[in-house]
């Protein structure tokens, strides 16, 4: 197995003559499931695979517990895990009141027993054209139509399966759809599952 990447083109500054340059990027679209990890744990070890599956599950309610009280999280091996916050509007004044901060994201920081297991590493040039295909959106439409005839619900990386897109673009066109009323989220916010709406694609 194999690390495959494709080269991006970076933002240009907009000056004349500039040399275009490009970066690479991962493209593998796979994830590896909580049920999978389980199921790999307890081929190597002594534990049950519901066991695994329960611990890994207490084990991200515990971590969002203490990074909700601003802590940081070191699970040994792995790395540290922190929150990171942004401002809802800019600031010019240090007196400013809290609820003009929100939370951002979750920081990590691999240790180096991780970056370790890393060095010997594999990459590859992806086989596959990664970059998103242009279609029109009716282009896209048959296709949803297509797709909603044999599955009831749809998530971002089955978009960009069938429409050949990046992750990125099919996030863009995700939110195209659902401004358009074409299809709404009835998963939450960070796992979220999209439907047709009535008189969309077959419904």
């Amino acid at each position: 197995m194999a690390v495959q990447f494709e080269f991006y083109k970076n933002p240009g500054t907009g000056e004349e003559g500039e040399e275009e340059q490009y970066h690479p990027r991962v493209v593998n679209f796979n994830s590896v499931s909580t049920e999978y990890l389980a199921a790999e744990i307890h081929r190597a070890t002594t534990f049950g695979e519901a066991e695994v599956e329960g611990v890994l599950m207490s084990l991200g309610h515990f971590m969002s517990s203490h990074l909700k009280n601003g802590e940081r999280v070191h699970l040994k091996g792995i790395g540290y895990f922190q929150v990171t916050l942004q401002t809802t509007e800019p600031v010019y004044d240090v007196k400013t009141r809290s609820d003009k901060v929100s939370f951002k994201a979750i920081r990590f920081q691999a240790d180096k027993e991780l970056k370790g297991e890393l060095y010997d590493i594999h990459i590859q040039r992806s086989k596959w054209k990664c970059h998103s295909a242009i279609l029109s959106e009716e282009e896209i439409d048959r296709r949803l139509t297509e797709f909603f005839t044999t599955h009831q619900v749809l998530i971002r990386c089955n978009l960009q399966s069938i429409c050949q897109f990046t992750q990125i673009m099919a996030s863009r066109h995700i939110q195209r759809l659902k401004e358009q009323g074409k299809i709404e989220n009835i998963g939450t916010r960070f796992q979220p599952i999209y439907v047709p709406r009535s008189g969309y694609y077959g419904k």
